[in-house]
């Protein structure tokens, strides 16, 4: 029990902080604001001078037992028991800071500095610009799925980076993650990580946190030190997906009694919900042991095993020639494909008499005429502003003039029929001939390019950011609506507030260059890598020269309709593929 000089201490503490301009270093770094306090420290927003740029400073400040002189902001502990206890932290602060310091992963918030200073330590990181994960959910409730999938391989990447380095974080929980601007997420706040080896004892004798919801029950053993397991971090990780889908957080685990107590009420996919409660089992011997096996689960959902237990979901195929969303049957269209050969084949014989070379250009024509759902829009080439200056995201700034070339892009996002047609498989989770291909990665899309290029003699590709943007803003013929071609969202898309799944292309209205689903339905890859703007003046940019991960755009039916406005920028690895993720060609 704390007597009373520690009770008049900690009520002096809560009041004290260093002041907005104090510096540090020798001035190397100016603070200008706090940004948040918890049990064992206080984080400021601050600029390194000499860089002139927005940093993180964490400051090692134990509420409950340091003081701070406002006039020197030198920090003192209050009694002789509390220095011991006290300084065994500031110990931990330093060494795990150094640790994090050396680790390079884009999932974890980078830490450029470390040092003593006031009585006390700190260190400095990346400042991330953006909402928390539990800020973000709060706000705007429940997410997709395909979302809370993609924010959880992020963070899994991450553990499974500190893992291998022998390393938890033991903290991890939305108020930990941070939303960057480009819409991958960063794991941050290690001031609970431990060290372990080998054989799972700690290196460290700290104790550790204990949030509800997201701690499992070893947490809150006195004995959980001598034994330490990457399933620990797998139960929060597993609980942080539960509280994405269901908008709150999981019952805490000293109150639970069995492993079927976690309370599903959102309409979560089946493979997900396994996921979640292998993560979160009370034995945590029965968990997951690895992020990789977690995650693994979550991708089944995402194989192209569920090919074969899918059934087709539409076996009529759409005239979208008109606004009505006539049928017409597979044995018609059929007998159109074969009719339109037949013209063409007409008109290329009298060129196959005089030129026998002309063989392969024949069969590349024919191939063509009985490929499907291939009907490109030529786009009149132009200049525009391109970005967004309004209430955006940060990568969206600043708006700049670029000029395009005319090109050609698809009517329609590339359907299951044409992919079918082309590689012989079908990797999409929601099946239908009419239904945009999903479930594919950038990768996935050159080798059917590849392939397509090949069977037709063109040179089809994926369409620059630039170009997919000029396009769904409706180029030359542009009014500037807010979505790609309308004002209201449910006249132009497929978005989480109507769609709920992929919907058959062309249903919806189309822009102004007779474009489907630039908005909405699933969203498309680009060509570019992703990058940031710059103000300058462009023709035909390409984006990056190099990076991680490549432009989507577009929105799509698992995101509300923010993220379907024409300007909208969002990335993703190369190699990565869910449910809401599909293309259009260009030419």
């Amino acid at each position: 029990m704390k007597d009373i000089d520690e009770t008049i201490i900690d009520v002096e503490v809560q009041q004290t902080e260093l002041r907005p301009s104090s510096t540090l270093q020798g001035g190397k770094y100016r603070i200008a604001k706090k940004l948040g306090q918890g049990g064992f420290g206080i984080t400021y927003l601050g600029v390194q001078e000499n860089l002139d740029r927005q940093v993180a400073i964490k400051e090692f400040f134990m509420r409950d037992y340091c003081n701070r002189d406002t006039s020197t902001s030198h920090v003192s502990i209050g009694t002789t028991g509390s220095r011991e206890l006290v300084e065994r932290f500031r110990q931990k602060f330093m060494r795990e800071a150094k640790t994090i310091a050396r680790l390079r992963h884009k999932g974890i918030v980078e830490i450029y500095d470390v040092f003593e200073e006031n009585g006390t330590a700190y260190y400095v990181m990346e400042f991330v610009e953006g909402a928390s994960l539990k800020e973000y959910v709060s706000t705007k409730g429940c997410m997709a799925e395909p979302a809370a999938l993609n924010i959880t391989r992020q963070i899994g990447d991450a553990l499974a980076y500190m893992h291998a380095r022998n390393m938890l974080h033991l903290d991890v929980k939305p108020a930990n993650i941070m939303m960057r601007s480009d819409g991958t997420s960063v794991l941050i706040d290690f001031g609970m990580s431990k060290h372990y080896a080998d054989g799972g004892e700690a290196t460290t004798t700290s104790p550790i946190a204990k949030s509800k919801g997201y701690a499992p029950k070893e947490q809150y053993s006195q004995d959980l030190a001598a034994s330490l397991a990457p399933n620990t971090d797998i139960y929060a990780l597993g609980a942080t997906l539960y509280y994405m889908l269901e908008g709150k957080a999981p019952m805490e685990s000293i109150a639970r009694d069995s492993d079927d107590d976690i309370d599903f009420k959102q309409s979560i996919s089946v493979e997900t919900r396994k996921a979640i409660l292998s993560a979160m089992r009370l034995n945590r011997k029965k968990r997951a042991q690895t992020v990789e096996e977690f995650i693994s689960m979550l991708d089944k959902q995402n194989s192209y095993k569920d090919e074969e237990a899918n059934t087709e979901e539409d076996d009529t195929i759409y005239d979208r020639k008109t606004s009505n969303d006539k049928t017409i049957n597979k044995q018609e269209n059929n007998n159109i494909v074969l009719k339109k050969s037949f013209r063409i084949t007409a008109v290329i014989v009298p060129i196959l008499i005089v030129s026998f070379g002309s063989l392969n250009f024949l069969k590349q024509c024919i191939a063509a005429a009985n490929l499907p759902d291939l009907e490109m829009i030529a786009v009149e080439g132009g200049t525009f502003m391109m970005g967004s200056n309004s209430d955006v995201y940060e990568d969206e700034k600043p708006v700049h003039q670029v000029t395009v070339n005319s090109f050609q892009i698809g009517k329609y996002e590339v359907t299951q029929r044409l992919w079918k047609a082309v590689m012989g498989n079908n990797p999409s989770k929601f099946k239908g001939d009419n239904l945009p291909v999903e479930n594919v990665s950038w990768n996935d899309t050159q080798e059917f390019i590849r392939k397509l290029n090949e069977q037709t003699g063109r040179n089809y590709r994926l369409p620059s950011e630039a170009e997919w943007e000029f396009a769904a803003r409706g180029g030359n013929k542009s009014k500037g609506y807010m979505y790609s071609g309308n004002n209201n969202i449910y006249a132009v898309a497929w978005s989480w507030s109507n769609g709920h799944k992929t919907h058959p292309v062309g249903t919806k209205q189309p822009n102004e260059l007779g474009l489907y689903d630039m908005s909405g339905n699933v969203w498309e890859w680009c060509q570019d890598w992703y990058g940031n703007y710059n103000n300058i003046s462009q023709t035909n940019p390409t984006g990056s020269s190099f990076g991680s991960n490549h432009v989507i755009r577009g929105g799509g039916w698992c995101f509300d309709a923010y993220y379907c406005r024409p300007t909208k920028r969002y990335s993703c690895i190369p190699n990565y593929r869910y449910y809401g993720l599909g293309f259009r060609l260009a030419l």
